[in-house]
């Protein structure tokens, strides 16, 4: 493993491109830039000299593929504020956790075969096409008459918002010049940690209106950005001269269902159990155990390429193998785990020990966007410049440590100073490394694994998330309920969901006024644990970077950006 390491770090010295489509100028590139393998057919790569677009045509195409962004991670936490309003109008609480859920499942679910579909297709209308899905899946949940449509709209809103975060992804490695890439896909992350921190926001400014309004938005902005991607956002083909037939051909269709199907059966059980079922239960057993069998078999197909060659098998395996792939794939994993827990908790922690409704907690947590945001771009313009990756990995993660460690030992009289500080260290310290993998790793696997990177980095973005959010959430969940259980032990299930979901803006007022200082502590014993993974992934983020490669990685005249089909 580590001979491979080591052969990968000198084979991906210079990423280049291998057949690049003719509506892509790569004609300043050299010639033995020209010839270089890819991973698997149809996953070009493509290294610019030039951009085709400048100045006021590229700002818009920029504007435009970035508010696609921003609406999609406006609807990733935007329920946040909807749910009392959304649970009066339908009055089915029990059915509540499936707006978050569904999101989720349907983000996680759709990463992988929409990374295969930019690989195969011309990534263009692959992007227009998933747009257009999700605005109609946001006019769905705007229109929607029942909570059973609404959960269809938020599942399939997850689904193309997938497929647009990978778009954008994509889409930059193949249109932006060298030296600019890693600086726009730090932005890309900058927007999404933007329209995270503003969804609840934007939902209580609608909810006082009409909650339905929190999914309209997406039409006007969408809709918006819709024409310039039409009309300027240049084509990119990359298996040109192949026919439909062939492109569809080799899709491994196997390893999709599979990991749909473990996907949704884990993160189900996560989410759902203690909350809609009891941990012991029958349902949530069968979930965690089909959920592991599902995810055995996808493990095995994934490695004999059952039904599948190695070149078009969903998941690159292959990359797995590589000492220092393995070590940012973790480290990415980690520290999105410590970055968002404290993005989706801080807010609840100022409702309950504040009063604070959910636009004014969520305004408290713009400090830490702020300082995140300048990272993630200071991170993407200086990290290729002075050439080492490891300093960034080590600062920032000492960093998040002491910060998320700051917010676990927060109570009920801590000042709001002492918690911006910590929104400051955590904002600093992962922002100067959490998108960082996205560049390195071009520089530490073969050039003929280049298209491979790209999926292999987003699934561990999309683990961290999607299971360190689900994790956080039945600590949460569970431990404040046990509590709650003890000390009003004549709330039903509903109304306990309902005081700590806030579907209710009565629920608090049913506590009697001797037990709501014990309510609240309790709230906050567990809301305190949800900072434990936080910090322990932020520790090993640290551990870490002790071992990452400490060669200099990109040269004085190297801009290490991306480059990947």
């Amino acid at each position: 493993m580590a001979s491979d390491a080591k052969k990968s770090e000198a084979i991906a010295t210079d990423p280049v491109s291998a057949e690049p489509s003719t509506q892509v100028d790569v004609s300043n590139t050299s010639a033995d830039d020209e010839k270089t393998g890819t991973g698997s057919e149809g996953e070009t790569l493509v290294k610019s000299s030039h951009r085709q677009l400048r100045g006021l045509p590229w700002f818009l195409v920029i504007c435009a593929v970035f508010s696609t962004m921003l609406i999609y991670a406006l609807d990733n936490t935007i329920t946040a504020d909807l749910v009392p309003a959304i649970a009066n109008e339908y009055g089915t609480v029990s059915l509540l956790p499936w707006l978050s859920v569904g999101f989720q499942v349907g983000a996680f679910v759709a990463l992988l075969p929409v990374g295969k579909l930019y690989a195969k297709y011309n990534a263009k209308w692959v992007f227009i096409i998933n747009v257009v899905l999700f605005l109609a899946a946001s006019a769905v949940c705007g229109a929607a008459p029942n909570m059973t449509a609404m959960i269809f709209g938020r599942v399939f809103l997850g689904v193309s918002g997938s497929a647009i975060y990978c778009g954008i992804l994509f889409l930059i490695t193949v249109l932006c010049e060298e030296r600019e890439r890693g600086l726009y896909i730090s932005l890309a992350g900058a927007v999404w940690g933007v329209g995270t921190v503003l969804g609840p926001v934007v939902g209580g400014a609608f909810e006082r209106v009409s909650w339905r309004w929190g999914f309209y938005i997406n039409l006007i902005i969408g809709g918006a950005s819709l024409p310039i991607c039409l009309w300027l956002l240049p084509a990119f083909d990359p298996l040109p001269s192949a026919s439909w037939k062939q492109r569809a051909d080799k899709f491994d269709l196997v390893g999709t269902v599979l990991f749909a199907a473990w996907s949704i059966c884990l993160v189900m059980a996560i989410n759902f159990g203690g909350v809609l079922y009891p941990w012991n239960s029958g349902s949530t057993i069968a979930f965690f155990v089909v959920g592991f069998v599902l995810l055995v078999a996808f493990a095995v197909q994934q490695r004999f390429s059952w039904l599948t060659t190695p070149q078009e098998r969903l998941y690159p395996a292959q990359l797995l193998r590589l000492r220092e792939a393995d070590l940012l794939a973790l480290s990415t994993i980690c520290s999105n785990m410590a970055i968002f827990i404290p993005i989706f908790y801080i807010p609840v922690y100022f409702q309950f020990t504040r009063g604070d409704s959910a636009i004014e907690a969520a305004v408290r947590l713009l400090p830490l966007i702020a300082v995140v945001s300048v990272a993630l771009v200071g991170q993407g313009f200086f990290m290729v410049r002075l050439g080492y990756a490891w300093p960034w990995y080590t600062i920032g993660a000492s960093l998040g440590v002491a910060g998320n460690v700051m917010l676990y030992v927060a109570d009920l009289d801590t000042s709001e100073a002492y918690i911006y500080g910590a929104e400051v260290l955590v904002g600093v310290g992962l922002g100067i490394f959490n998108q960082a993998g996205y560049t390195v790793i071009y520089k530490v696997i073969p050039a003929a694994e280049m298209g491979n990177a790209l999926p292999f980095m987003m699934v561990a973005q999309y683990l961290g998330v999607t299971f360190g959010l689900s994790v956080a959430g039945a600590v949460f969940v569970n431990d404040a309920r046990n509590r709650l259980a003890q000390i009003l032990p004549t709330f039903s299930d509903e109304q306990l969901t309902s005081l700590l979901s806030g579907a209710s803006d009565t629920a608090l007022d049913l506590v009697p006024n001797e037990l709501r200082g014990d309510v609240i502590l309790a709230i906050l014993d567990g809301l305190r644990k949800v900072f434990i993974p936080a910090f322990v992934g932020a520790a090993v983020c640290f551990l870490i970077s002790g071992v990452l490669s400490k060669k200099r990685l990109f040269g004085e005249n190297d801009s290490g950006a991306a480059v990947v089909g």
